[in-house]
């Protein structure tokens, strides 16, 4: 049995998904934010500030004169230049300055010196440069290897602006850079999150397998595999073997005391038995004996069980035609269904299978023995015997006294009776000895409640494995 068979509904699966989805969502935005500052958005944007200040500049000059024009820069920068010394980090920084010069002097704005260009650069959209900006107060040089600048002649006069990018240019390598650094830590996250959702529902269907098998074949010698250490489902199919080590080994105690009892008792019930063959009087000879029958016959289906459920052999196991077999039962109970008046319908299907005949046929006789002691006079008992895809199932199906619902997931107990048999002979060991030879099969056997709708009865279907390589 898969535990998680459809391993997109597992949550584990969702929660790799969701975690895979939220990276690739964050992957996105960061790409989206490098093409951003790797498009030259930000150094656009300066450049078109710069060439507004400009053109405004100019249009203050062309109506007002060279004076407003000194106004406004002096007082948009605040910037006579006996100030500038108590703004060194705006020497440091150089955002963006604005300067009017004159004869080669600053006359008005936010430097001291005329900007001297050491090299331009041919740029079909930006006017860059590598310029110099000397404080002549300390006699430092600010050293601007990219920067817009643009100068224009305002009479006598020529204005100056310019903004230096060094920093913009090192935002876009830092953004890049990081950009690229975490959208890989993003694609590993990603990967790792459904490796391990991959990883923890394979390792609940190989841990949901193996319970499953030790429920189907009854051997608790089956162990959880483990082949890590680091992680919990390792620790608890640990913890899971350990409790398997203990129930093993408390299963097999008690089988041992049952089988221990069963074999000494075997021994002195049939010297006893023999003892009981020289009463004188032939009814009570007749009702201790066959009392001592029920006893030898409880004591050999236990140790019968036991023998099937513990050692698991196969050594009989063969090519075996099923329908032959169960049209052998068939025909012998016709006879005791005639006389009790019972109608036993069959159907079958032709089958072989690798199978042990002997026990094969014990278990379909067991059934319908059942299903004919506990029928009433004039009912009716049908076998079917059909094939479905890779397994052959053999149905038994009586009109008799039945089980209620809720007695059927007893029935494969060792001495359970149901109350309507307990008046009937028996020692509730048959159906305990075909669910044992059934399973030693590797197929598996369930009950129906009122199989043929007469409002009570009992079926009883094996399912085996159709071996397809076996000719029939």
């Amino acid at each position: 049995m898969i535990a998680i068979r459809d391993f997109t509904r597992s949550s584990s699966f969702r929660v790799g998904t969701l975690l895979t989805t939220l990276a690739c969502i964050a992957i996105v935005l960061i790409v989206y934010f490098w093409r951003l500052t790797s498009s030259d958005l930000f150094i656009s944007e300066s450049n078109a500030a710069i060439t507004a200040k400009v053109t405004a500049l100019n249009a203050i000059y062309e109506s007002l004169g060279i004076e407003a024009v000194k106004s406004t820069v002096a007082e948009g920068n605040m910037l006579p230049h006996s100030a500038h010394s108590d703004r060194e980090n705006d020497f440091e920084s150089l955002r963006t300055f604005v300067a009017l010069s004159k004869d080669e002097k600053i006359v008005a704005g936010n430097i001291a010196t005329i900007p001297l260009v050491l090299q331009r650069y041919d740029n079909a959209n930006f006017n860059t440069a590598e310029i110099v900006i000397i404080d002549p107060a300390t006699s430092d040089k600010k050293v601007l290897r990219q920067a817009l600048i643009q100068e224009i002649s305002l009479g006598d006069h020529v204005l100056h602006v310019g903004r230096g990018i060094d920093d913009l240019y090192s935002a876009q390598w830092f953004g890049k850079t990081f950009s690229w650094i975490i959208v890989v830590l993003l694609c590993t996250l990603s990967i790792l999150s459904f490796a391990i959702a991959v990883y923890v529902v394979n390792r609940i269907n190989r841990m949901s397998q193996t319970a499953d098998k030790i429920i189907k074949t009854g051997s608790l010698q089956e162990r959880l595999e483990i082949d890590s250490s680091w992680d919990d489902l390792s620790s608890l199919s640990f913890v899971f073997n350990q409790m398997l080590d203990t129930i093993e080994s408390s299963v097999n105690n008690i089988k041992s005391v049952t089988d221990s009892i069963a074999h000494d008792l075997r021994t002195p019930l049939s010297r006893l038995r023999n003892t009981l063959e020289r009463i004188e009087d032939d009814q009570l000879r007749e009702d201790t004996t066959q009392e001592a029958d029920n006893l030898l016959n409880m004591f050999n289906s236990l140790l019968r069980i036991s023998g099937l459920e513990t050692t698991n052999k196969k050594e009989g196991f063969c090519s075996t035609d099923v329908r032959a077999i169960v049209e052998d039962v068939v025909d012998l109970y016709h006879p005791l269904a005639e006389e009790r008046n019972i109608t036993l319908s069959s159907s079958f299907k032709n089958a072989r299978i690798h199978a042990d005949p002997n026990l094969l046929f014990q278990a379909v006789a067991n059934v319908l023995d059942n299903a004919i002691k506990y029928s009433q006079e004039g009912s009716a008992v049908d076998v079917q015997m059909t094939r479905t895809k890779g397994n052959l199932v053999i149905a038994i199906n009586d009109a008799g006294i039945g089980v209620s619902e809720h007695d059927l997931i007893h029935l494969e107990r060792r001495f359970y009776r149901a109350d309507g048999s307990r008046t009937s002979k028996g020692n509730g060991l048959g159906l305990s000895l075909v669910s044992a030879i059934i399973k030693l099969h590797d197929g598996r056997i369930w009950f129906v409640h009122d199989p043929l709708m007469k409002g009570h009865g009992l079926g009883v279907v094996f399912c085996l494995p159709d071996n397809p390589n076996v000719k029939v």
